[in-house]
């Protein structure tokens, strides 16, 4: 990780570690133990789990901001459940959260023994370690709003320790220390603009920047925003810095950014105008990120108290003096209750003081100059632990470096003796692989062959059958047509000349010497004749070589209801395909068999045909609600197994859904392009 990775940061450590000892002796004594019998008992849910134990903990967090109390009930709730599981990394997040609801509360002193406990939680896991890297930076946020800088450095780095010992790559983890730190060296300067600390980690956030525009990952390249946004902030480049917040408060819209994030971002640019002496616009944004948070609250959160600091300056640049006051003063009273020190602070209390200066009561004037000195004081010594930083990490590395030279002779001692072993046992271990490299080539050659010599045997068995199938077809088709042909020309023609006559004879005598039986016969003859142009139109329809299939089926299916009792209907769905004559032919015979065994097994009330056309597909569908059948292969009649014949000579599939006595339903799936263009048999001479 750069230049602040293994020995520069491990130096750091240990420089703050020392540093920790010397200047933080009002530390708190609690231990773990004392703490876990501080925490109330709830009642344990019989039936939870793992899974119920993270979504109570999620929902936790979604009322943190919001309601303080609901969110500590449910994060005890869920602590509780997961002690009883035993699940240790549920136990260390419902600490964490709480810690966070203590923080939000004022109370540092059980955040901070809640973090402690929580660290003994915490497995030796991917998610422990990530549940440890959040809980060095929630402490070195609570020992920064105490005004502990050096505390607050030694956390921060120390879950850069933790990030590197275990060489963790998740973005999100890295973005979260990298943003912790650069957080940090905000706060504490001025001019960052020169910052060895500072131009290292801005490194960092800027490839962490790029992976996570590459990978889209919204909720990480949000927060880096909100620190570049900051960083820019802080060397008075403000449109840079608004156009960042802008961008972060758009992703926050789609990822739903939590409030305090999104205060965060308004008070950043409310900043940005105060920086540039433009207050009116700065006052917007300071309401907008007052309005996040319930203004019946007890407890004030710390962006509502740097909303106030900002307002108050606001008022100031617009020279309204009272309500500067009046607005500021309650936020330095609620800040100096959470013993929060910090650069906005600094800011109220220079507020305060060009406030009474104006209005001329100097004495107040210099009150909170004095105040405002004494916070500048205390950042000072930040300067120092850097000096700290500096020299310690110059006597170990050149330490280390020295360290290192030594252990670099032995290994090239090492190397040169074992060096010739190296050779022959990389010789033989390669010629082994080799061969079994060859052999496997060889294998799966040999396999290759036979799975495609396989395949080509099933391929021409598959083209036999079908080709089989497709003469058959084509045979019986061109019979038909042959006996429609003569139908219609041969007997169509002689019963239509016996009708001509008969009916010449029938015109050229008296209705009085016609009889009844000449009259019968008459009409016989003419049914005849229409149960003969039916026949031959059934054998060879022409108005599907006209008109195509759907009208065919729909003549066909018409002419059925007027013919019989059964209620039958056709649906035609989609656009007609470009299936071919022969194909369409095919499957008007299918439909026509269907539907003729309805008719004659069926005793079925009522029928659907329909046909529908797809991009790539044709689907018929037949249903009923007679008898129904057996739907096993072994139950085909001749009829079936011929229906299954011609799907299968259009590469189609057949499903047969039937139940006794609740009807049947035929469903037939073809594949357009298929059939479009391979369709190669003849079935007429037309």
């Amino acid at each position: 990780m750069g230049n602040l990775s293994n020995n520069s940061r491990g130096t750091i450590r240990r420089a703050l570690l020392f540093l920790l000892v010397l200047l933080s002796g009002n530390c708190l004594s609690l231990t773990a133990q004392t703490v876990e019998d501080r925490l109330p008992q709830t009642v344990v849910h019989p039936h939870t789990s793992k899974k119920n134990v993270d979504s109570l903990l999620k929902l936790a967090g979604t009322k943190r901001d919001t309601a303080a109390g609901t969110a500590m009930r449910l994060y005890y709730s869920g602590m509780e459940d997961a002690r009883m599981l035993r699940y240790n990394n549920g136990v260390a997040r419902a600490l964490s959260g709480l810690a966070l609801c203590y923080n939000n509360n004022n109370e540092k002193d059980k955040a901070l023994s809640c973090e402690r406990l929580a660290l003994h939680y915490c497995e030796n896991n991917e998610q422990g370690i990530a549940i440890r890297v959040d809980l060095y930076i929630l402490m070195s946020q609570t020992f920064y709003y105490r005004g502990k800088y050096d505390s607050s450095a030694f956390y921060r780095y120390a879950a850069l320790d933790v990030l590197e010992a275990n060489q963790v790559r998740d973005r999100r983890m890295q973005t979260r220390v990298y943003c912790s730190l650069l957080d940090f060296w905000l706060n504490i300067n001025e001019n960052i603009s020169n910052d060895m600390h500072i131009q290292q980690v801005m490194g960092h956030i800027n490839t962490l920047i790029d992976s996570a525009k590459i990978k889209k990952d919204t909720p990480a390249l949000m927060m880096l925003y909100f620190y570049k946004a900051g960083y820019f902030n802080n060397i008075t480049q403000n449109d840079s810095a608004r156009y960042y917040c802008s961008s972060s408060i758009q992703m926050g819209k789609a990822t739903k950014i939590s409030p305090s994030m999104e205060a965060g971002l308004l008070i950043n640019t409310a900043l940005t105008y105060l920086d540039d002496k433009n207050p009116v616009p700065a006052i917007h944004y300071l309401e907008k990120a007052k309005a996040l948070f319930p203004q019946l609250d007890p407890v004030t959160n710390r962006h509502q108290i740097f909303a106030d600091i900002l307002l108050g300056q606001s008022y100031l640049m617009q020279q309204q003096y009272n309500k500067a006051i009046t607005i500021t003063l309650p936020a330095l009273q609620s800040a100096h209750k959470r013993n929060m020190v910090h650069l906005l602070t600094a800011r109220g209390n220079q507020v305060m003081a060009d406030a009474y200066e104006a209005l001329e009561q100097y004495k107040k004037a210099a009150e909170y100059r004095k105040a405002y000195s004494a916070i500048r004081d205390s950042m000072m010594k930040v300067e120092k632990l850097e000096l700290v930083y500096n020299l310690e990490m110059r006597y170990r590395i050149a330490d280390k470096n020295k360290e290192l030279a030594e252990k670099q002779l032995a290994i090239t001692r090492n190397e040169s003796r074992i060096k010739t072993k190296n050779f022959l046992i990389i010789g033989v271990s390669s010629g082994l692989l080799l061969i079994l490299l060859v052999s496997i080539l060889i294998y799966r050659n040999n396999l290759n062959k036979q799975k495609l010599q396989a395949e080509k045997i099933r391929n021409l068995r598959q083209e036999l059958q079908i080709s089989s199938l497709q003469a058959m077809i084509a045979g019986e088709e061109k019979e038909r047509s042959r006996i429609a042909r003569d139908l219609h020309d041969g007997m169509g023609g002689t019963l239509g000349a016996i009708r001509t006559r008969l009916s010449s004879i029938f015109r050229s005598h008296t209705t009085t010497d016609v009889t009844d039986d000449f009259r019968e016969v008459l009409h016989l003859l003419e049914e005849a004749s229409t149960e003969l142009r039916k026949t031959a139109h059934n054998l060879m329809p022409e108005i599907l070589l006209q008109e195509g299939l759907a009208k065919a089926t729909a003549l066909f299916c018409e002419r059925v209801h007027k013919g019989h009792t059964l209620e039958i209907s056709f649906q035609a769905i989609g656009n007609t395909s470009g299936l071919s004559t022969d194909a369409e032919l095919t499957v008007y015979r299918i439909i026509q068999e269907l539907v003729h065994n309805i008719l004659k097994h069926a005793n079925a009330r009522h029928a659907i045909v329909q046909i529908a056309y797809y991009e790539t597909q044709l689907a018929v569908t037949v249903e009923d609600d007679g008898n129904g059948m057996l739907t096993t292969a072994q139950s085909d009649g001749i009829g079936l197994k011929t229906i299954r014949e011609r799907v299968n000579s259009l590469n189609g599939e057949l499903h047969i859904d039937s139940v006794p006595g609740q009807g049947t339903s035929v469903h037939i799936e073809i594949t357009l392009k298929q059939n479009t263009a391979s369709y190669a048999y003849k079935t007429s001479d037309y």
